[in-house]
């Protein structure tokens, strides 16, 4: 994936200051500190600890742990790669695959109902205690076809498993 792919993907998770580290850090070979990231950005380091941190937290970045002689302070370098950071993308495609396929199944598993009156939605056991009237104003709920809503979720599923995919195969290439 292009590094653009890799920075949008952070700036969704850790914001635009995320997106300034993460850039750093691609360019960086030997890794950098979160004091030489917080200068150069000029930012506070407890803020670009916070963002490295929370970047780490999802595979984007890693750090190497040093001391410096017998002090008892460490020094961290944080550094990345873009094989890191692709599976780190891939792992969270993953997970949104995973809720879709969840959100599918209860689509596909339950009959809806809606208040045309204020969009309400209702399930067939909601709709069924409440006389099929809405709780809000009364209204006499209609049935839904949630098939646009079933081949949506279905289209979005194939394509993020396409992307799944092409990783896959082009890691084993």
């Amino acid at each position: 994936m292009s590094d653009e792919y890799i920075l949008r993907a952070v700036e969704i998770i850790a914001g635009e200051n995320g997106r300034k580290i993460m850039e750093r850090l691609l360019l960086a070979h030997q890794g950098k500190s979160d004091e030489e990231l917080a200068q150069e950005l000029n930012m506070k380091v407890n803020d670009v600890r916070r963002i490295l941190y929370e970047l780490a937290k999802y595979g984007f970045v890693s750090y190497i742990r040093t001391t410096k002689g017998d002090s008892r302070w460490y020094n961290f370098y944080w550094y990345t790669d873009k094989s890191m950071s692709n599976k780190a993308i891939i792992q969270r495609i993953k997970e949104i695959i995973r809720i879709l396929q969840e959100r599918l199944e209860y689509e596909k598993s339950e009959a809806f109902y809606l208040c045309p009156n204020d969009n309400t939605r209702y399930t067939f056991e909601e709709a069924f205690e409440n006389n099929f009237r809405c709780l809000s104003c009364g209204g006499e709920l209609i049935e839904v076809d949630n098939n646009k809503i079933v081949s949506h979720l279905l289209e979005l599923i194939r394509r993020l498993q396409t992307i799944v995919n092409e990783y896959e195969q082009s890691k084993h290439s």
